[in-house]
C-alpha cells in the first residue's frame, strides 16, 4: 500500500527598507505562503507610496512579475493575492517613492531579495 506524499510546506518571508541612516522601519512587505498573498505597510512619514516588486518562475518556465502599489497612510496594510505554484520560489523587494534621488528598496548590497516559497 502506498501513501500520498505530504504537499511541500510554504515559507514565509518578511522584507523591511529602512529610512536612510537609521533603523526606522520606512515600509515592510510579506510574502504569507498560506494564501499565496503579499502584504504591504508603510511604516513611517519617510517619502510618498511604498511599492513591491516581485518575480516568480512558473512550472513552464515563463517569468510572472509585476509590482504592487501600496498607499500613503501609515499603519494601513494592503494585501494583494495570487495563486503561485505549490513550492515555488518568490523573490520580493520593498521599496518607497521619493520625490528626489534613487527609490530605497530593501534588497542588499548584492541585489539579492528576499524569498519565499509558496
Amino acid at each position: 500500500m502506498t501513501a500520498a506524499s505530504p504537499a511541500m510546506a510554504g515559507q514565509d518571508a518578511l522584507a523591511r527598507v529602512y529610512v536612510d541612516g537609521t533603523n526606522t522601519i520606512a515600509a515592510e512587505g510579506k510574502f504569507v505562503s498560506y494564501g499565496d498573498r503579499f502584504e504591504l505597510t508603510k511604516r513611517s512619514s519617510y517619502g510618498n507610496r511604498p511599492y513591491l516588486e516581485y518575480k516568480y518562475i512558473r512550472i513552464d518556465g515563463t517569468v510572472q512579475e509585476g509590482t504592487h502599489w501600496g498607499v500613503s497612510s501609515i499603519g494601513t496594510t494592503v494585501p494583494f493575492d495570487h495563486n503561485f505554484g505549490e513550492g515555488r520560489k518568490v523573490a520580493f523587494r520593498v521599496c518607497v517613492q521619493v520625490d528626489f534621488g534613487w527609490d530605497p528598496c530593501s534588497d542588499d548590497a548584492d541585489g539579492q531579495w528576499t524569498i519565499g516559497y509558496a
